[in-house]
């Protein structure tokens, strides 16, 4: 990847914040997971090796995950749920019925 491939990256993922120090190493963090305080860091010749693919998957790390559950016999995404909904989620008892 090049500078300007990875400026053109930047440009179309605005969830990435971006820095730099004084030895060109450039700084990247993924604000979607605000929880996390991961940041990549990319050193200048590691930079002509990396793809934006692969960026992008270091930068999510697994994390962009949804999770399904089943309530009374329909199937819905958690990401949908307001706040009191996944409050609830987590307080529930599972049980195994065997």
């Amino acid at each position: 990847m090049t500078i300007d491939e990875l400026s053109t990256f930047l440009e179309n993922n605005q969830q990435i914040e971006w820095t730099y120090d004084d030895d060109g190493i450039i700084y990247l963090r993924h604000t979607h997971y605000d929880g996390q305080n991961d940041k990549v860091r990319i050193e200048p010749r590691a930079l002509a090796e990396l793809t934006p693919q692969k960026l992008e998957q270091v930068l999510i790390g697994g994390r962009n995950v949804d999770q399904i559950t089943r309530i009374t016999g329909y199937f819905s995404k958690v990401s949908g749920w307001n706040k009191g909904k996944k409050g609830e989620l987590v307080e529930r008892q599972r049980v195994v019925v065997s």
